[in-house]
């Protein structure tokens, strides 16, 4: 069932010098619900600017975007966003932080506060409670901002490269607490990297980009059981060939 359809989207910006500049055209894919969708591309070719657009805080200069057949229209309250600089508030603890998306829902404190405990219980951070962000590694920030988002509650789960800035086992571990959450929640989410490796661990399918004006050049169906193993040979290979449709956008871009 298709639950998110990005149909013709097209997207330009004003330039420094009052020029036109196209950063997304013709963009068109959709998303199943429940779906684990990744997206890879190199860097500068609209992925954020797709997240943005789908989460409603930018708007399309051409095309549609619509969730369960509603098109989508000024900001999108089925989906959330979360960003690889956290983006917690310092003054929070961490179950305030994370209470932020149920105060919002005017949902009282007492009910805010159980809802949050399950959230922090869910994402391993039993005992924080009372933690500020300056407090926390930047790995246990980024699962309070995860927790938040699925507090929320939303139908549709946006990743803008969470897990960049992190270091590669901290990175693995969270990815796989991740896939764990979508198992148990049952969330559609389009995650978007630039790693090859983790978009292939997690996603059901992958879409590449290429470079500006962005589109989809390629959509990757990963057929390989979970829990997934980088080092077999299905999975080497699918790396090998998704890096190298994406070296070829670079050398084209170079000539």
């Amino acid at each position: 069932m298709v639950f998110l359809k990005v149909d013709g989207i097209r997207k330009t910006f004003v330039g420094e010098h009052k020029e036109e500049i196209t950063a997304i055209s013709d963009l068109s894919f959709h998303c199943e619900e429940g779906e684990f969708l990744c997206i890879v591309g190199p860097t500068g070719c609209g992925k954020t600017t797709l997240l943005r657009l789908i989460a409603g805080l930018d708007k399309p200069s051409a095309g549609t975007i619509s969730i369960d057949n509603r098109i989508i229209e000024g900001l999108n309250n089925d989906a959330t966003l979360v960003f690889q600089q956290y983006s917690l508030f310092p003054w929070r603890n961490v179950i305030n932080n994370i209470g932020f998306s149920l105060e919002m829902k005017h949902i009282s404190r007492k009910n805010r506060y159980k809802e949050a405990q399950y959230y922090i219980n869910l994402v391993g951070l039993k005992g924080f409670e009372k933690a500020y962000p300056y407090e926390l590694s930047g790995g246990m920030q980024q699962r309070v901002a995860i927790a938040r988002a699925l507090a929320y509650n939303p139908k549709l789960l946006l990743l803008d490269e969470p897990f960049g800035a992190l270091d590669e086992r901290t990175r693995h571990r969270l990815q796989e607490e991740l896939l764990a959450l979508w198992q148990d929640q049952k969330k559609t989410v389009v995650f978007v990297t630039h790693n090859i490796d983790e978009a292939l661990f997690l996603a059901s399918r992958i879409l590449v980009m290429r470079d500006r004006p962005g589109n989809i050049i390629e959509a990757i169906t990963v057929n390989i059981p979970r829990p997934r193993d980088r080092r077999s040979k299905k999975f080497l290979d699918l790396h090998i060939g998704i890096r190298e449709i994406l070296e070829r956008i670079l050398t084209t871009n170079r000539k």
